[in-house]
């Protein structure tokens, strides 16, 4: 397989994988909506939202975070109906286990008669006075100018050196017939530049896929918590940055990947791949030549 057929591979499952993680605006902007509900512990309101993005993109995070706001909020049945839907639903999440504990806890809850909803905590706001800074006085700084001298330099004699002609006898050699050259290899240029910009576009890639797991792992923090837990915003923050730059560094790697293959494809495109034959003949017979540009 030649380097053409392997950046044509790597440029294939680079659309495939954003193809399969195509983005929705619409779904994204509620279910951010709903996340600031959740954190302001407004349950209703943010339930409402979590059930929108999930009519506009069935995901699980979104049907996770409706029963996580229904038990929160203290309704243990519906809390209870969403975790059995979200295991039907989704039966390959890593989280299933903590999903179970949450079915026993709120099928508990139910029997007992449910309880009461989760009070929010109420805070003041901080009063904060803007501070004065004075400006600072700077005074002009004087400089003197510096006086040079001019060197003076003398002239340097020199002789002049002389020369014995030197006796060379001519040297004898063969004729050489050539039949074929290698031509110059007009595409070199861009083949070698698409493989570095492909390089790039493959580290862009790897840099995805490590933001992606960073985002991932903020968000299992975040389906950690537990009734009447101290909400932490920076889990929430650490998450949308790492999965804002997984989305930067897919899209910025996959045109850095086309784009590599496009220009080593055009390298390939204009170099003739036809082998040149040369024939050197000498005193003890000849010496067959061949070359292929890169």
């Amino acid at each position: 397989m030649n380097r053409a057929s392997l950046v044509l591979i790597a440029v294939l499952a680079a659309g495939t994988a954003a193809r399969a993680q195509a983005p929705n605006p619409t779904a994204d902007a509620a279910y951010q909506e709903a996340r600031r509900l959740y954190d302001l512990r407004e349950w209703d309101a943010a339930i409402a939202k979590f059930k929108e993005a999930y009519r506009l993109r069935p995901d699980a995070p979104s049907l996770f975070n409706i029963a996580q706001s229904n038990r929160l909020k203290g309704d243990c049945t519906e809390a209870l109906n969403f975790y059995k839907t979200y295991k039907r639903n989704f039966p390959k999440e890593k989280n299933l286990a903590k999903v179970e504990k949450f079915i026993t806890e709120m099928d508990d809850c139910v029997k007992k008669g449910g309880s009461k909803p989760v009070e929010p905590v109420k805070t003041e706001p901080v009063k904060t006075e803007p501070v004065k800074t004075e400006p600072v006085k700077t005074e002009p700084v004087k400089t003197e100018p510096v006086k040079t001298e001019p060197v003076k330099t003398e002239p340097v004699k020199t002789e002049p050196v002389k020369t014995e002609p030197v006796k060379t006898e001519p040297v004898k050699t063969e004729p050489i017939v050539i039949i074929r050259t290698v031509p110059e290899d007009p595409g070199r240029g861009k083949r070698m530049a698409g493989l570095a910009i492909g390089g790039v576009g493959v580290l862009g890639l790897g840099a995805s896929v490590f933001f992606g797991l960073r985002a991932r792992s903020a968000a299992n923090d975040a389906e950690s918590a537990m009734p009447g837990e101290k909400w932490n915003p920076g889990i929430q923050t650490r998450g949308e940055t790492a999965a804002r730059n997984a989305k930067i560094s897919l899209g910025v790697g996959t045109a850095l990947l086309v784009t590599g293959g496009v220009l080593y494809m055009l390298g390939r495109k204009s170099s003739t791949e036809a082998a040149h034959v040369s024939v050197v003949p000498h005193a003890d017979g000849a010496t067959l030549v061949w070359g292929s540009p890169f």
